[in-house]
């Protein structure tokens, strides 16, 4: 774990938007970014109410990593719900 505390040491670092954008693209292979984009619009699209099976239809994922996604969306400790947007956009993702 010590090589992931030293990446978000580096990610503090970045100067702006397009350089870590730019640093992920480095480190990560194409499907790792995919998947992170993934887990991150699940998040989302719980945080705006959206059932775990029209998440599943619409991104094509399981539903454990789906139940994963919630548990967060449910733990009020949870880093990554502070930067989900608190105001829900009109149109949900559900549909898509």
């Amino acid at each position: 774990m010590d090589d992931i505390l030293e990446i978000s040491h580096i990610i503090r670092k970045l100067k702006s938007d397009k350089e870590a954008h730019n640093f992920l693209k480095e480190v990560l292979t194409q499907a790792e970014l995919i998947d992170l984009s993934k887990r991150w619009r699940i998040l989302k699209m719980l945080n705006e109410g959206c059932t775990q099976r029209d998440i599943a239809k619409a991104l094509n994922v399981s539903l454990c990593k789906i139940t994963r996604g919630s548990q967060i969306i449910n733990d009020k400790n949870a880093v990554s719900t502070k930067y989900l947007r608190k105001d829900k956009p009109d149109g949900r993702e559900c549909n898509k």
